[in-house]
């Protein structure tokens, strides 16, 4: 029998760049790109063409989250007297910087999104089973 993550696992191993089939760590060969594969499970990440469109969603979605938030207490802090530069520079730098830094975790978040709504199919990756053994799941 196949154990298969909770999804608060999956979501959880998503947030730390961690395989969301088997918990691996180090999924990155540079800052910015995941690698094809996972190296202890085989699982692979892209699992047709396009397939991270759902990770630019998400990194698109927290990236305006942030700078909503930032806008608004920006101006709730500095109330009557609102200081648009340094409020804009601010918002500048997350619109800037956020998206290239939550990049690498969007993508494995997406990975666990998307075995929630798609689950492993038989012969996508090798999982551990109750017993302890590997399979091919």
């Amino acid at each position: 029998m196949t154990v298969t993550p909770s999804n608060l696992h999956l979501i959880l191993r998503g947030f730390t760049r961690r395989c969301a089939v088997c918990g691996q760590r180090g999924l990155t060969d540079r800052f910015l790109r995941l690698c094809a594969q996972c190296p202890r499970c085989g699982y692979v990440f892209e699992r047709k063409a396009g397939h991270f469109v759902g990770a630019v969603g998400i990194n698109t979605i927290f990236t305006f989250a942030l700078i909503a938030i930032t806008l608004v207490a920006g101006i709730l802090l500095m109330w009557p007297d609102v200081k648009f530069i340094p409020l804009a520079s601010v918002t500048v730098g997350i619109a800037t910087a956020v998206p290239v830094l939550f990049h690498p975790i969007a993508k494995t978040l997406w990975v666990g999104i998307d075995l929630i709504i798609h689950p492993l199919e038989p012969g996508e990756a090798f999982v551990e089973t109750e017993e302890g053994a590997a399979q091919h799941g």
